[in-house]
């Protein structure tokens, strides 16, 4: 019997985050007859036990910037890891590392070098946007999360689109059973909660949620708003609820790894962002059995039928998250029929054993062509 083929991830942190939860689940997920999941993170994070506990090793790489001499050694530390190891192939799995992992990949001769397009690129800092796209010229293909990225990437930056290969996000709906709904203790007595869990980042566009809530709130006595997740957005947000009078009906809780329990808080799940791939939350809000409000960007519409398993609106469009949300308030019906199919969806299309069987095929197209 033929070894399993050794595969290493490249993320920046294994901590909070879609692209992090993603990369473990997979690395966890991969039919290990067939491949042998290696993970390198800069940051590390909780994420790295769950990976340890699993029987996947994980090291640490000493990069700082790209620029200076961190760089080099971070480069010299995984080209050697990568020969040690007799990694095959190499898949740098956000934008932050997928120019080093394909770098150092492909001065090791055999080894296929992967990058990933996780996101739209209006949402990667200026910075690292370049390097991305020379680290998808310079790896053998790229892995993209949704057709939409996937198109963003051939129409706007002249990618070949035969070097593309699309793997949806996927995730155990164990991991997000819609019942029991049971409050969490800081929402015990709501009536009706809205709300949202994400990286709290400006392409959210979580302030808009805040302005139409605010324009809804008196529709249902006792409704709340629920935002959980942590990130650079938070004091802005928090501003910006004392200002239009929501601090004794919003609600703000941190990170956390138990973001289902948060989820089945939530009777509508509002995601209003600017740029999406294709959003952890708005799958993990749909398995956890709320009804969602997705702005119509990016791959959302990959993940709902507009009217079936979810409301679309136009991103940056207040007026018409405002008529989603007033819609939702004010039936109880169309929120429990929403909030079913779009967990049978989930289950049905977007499981983690589906993504992981399409990314081992992509993987297996690649080492195909090397022999």
């Amino acid at each position: 019997m033929s070894r399993p083929v050794p595969v290493l991830y490249l993320i920046h942190s294994l901590g909070h985050g879609g692209s992090e939860r993603q990369v473990a689940a997979m690395a966890c997920t991969l039919d290990r007859g067939r491949f042998a999941a290696h993970v390198a993170t800069v940051k590390g994070g909780f994420r790295v036990a769950q990976l340890e506990a699993a029987g996947i090793p994980v090291m640490d790489l000493p990069l700082r910037s790209y620029l200076g001499r961190g760089a080099a050694a971070a480069w010299r530390k995984l080209r050697a890891y990568i020969r040690e190891h007799h990694i095959a192939i190499v898949h740098g799995f956000d934008y932050a590392m997928a120019p080093l992992g394909v770098a150092a990949a492909r001065t090791v001769p055999g080894v296929i070098a992967l990058s990933s397009q996780r996101f739209l690129m209006d949402s990667v800092p200026t910075k690292y946007r370049y390097l991305t796209l020379a680290a998808h010229w310079m790896a053998h293909g790229v892995v993209a999360n949704s057709a939409a990225a996937a198109a963003c990437l051939a129409h706007e930056y002249r990618y070949p689109r035969s070097r593309i290969r699309v793997c949806h996000n996927g995730l155990d709906p164990a991991d997000f059973p819609p019942l029991p709904r049971r409050r969490v203790p800081e929402l015990a007595n709501a009536e009706l909660v809205v709300g949202v869990a994400c990286v709290l980042r400006p392409e959210k566009n979580l302030g808009q949620l805040l302005e139409a809530f605010a324009r809804v709130r008196g529709r249902v006595p006792g409704m709340r708003l629920l935002i959980v997740g942590s990130g650079p957005e938070e004091d802005r947000l928090r501003a910006l609820a004392q200002r239009l009078s929501l601090t004794e009906v919003c609600r703000f809780l941190p990170s956390t790894p138990d973001v289902g329990s948060r989820l089945r808080s939530i009777d509508i799940f509002v995601h209003p962002s600017l740029s999406e791939a294709l959003p952890n939350a708005v799958m993990e809000a749909m398995a956890s059995g709320c009804a969602v409000i997705a702005s119509r960007v990016g791959g959302c519409p990959e993940l709902i039928e507009h009217g079936v398993d979810g409301l679309l609106v136009t991103p940056g469009r207040l007026d018409d998250l405002i008529a989603a949300l007033g819609a939702l308030i004010g039936d109880p019906g169309s929120r429990a029929k929403l909030a079913a199919a779009g967990t049978a969806r989930i289950g049905r299309e977007f499981s983690l054993q589906a993504s992981a069987r399409r990314l081992e095929q992509i993987y297996e197209g690649y080492l195909a062509r090397a022999t």
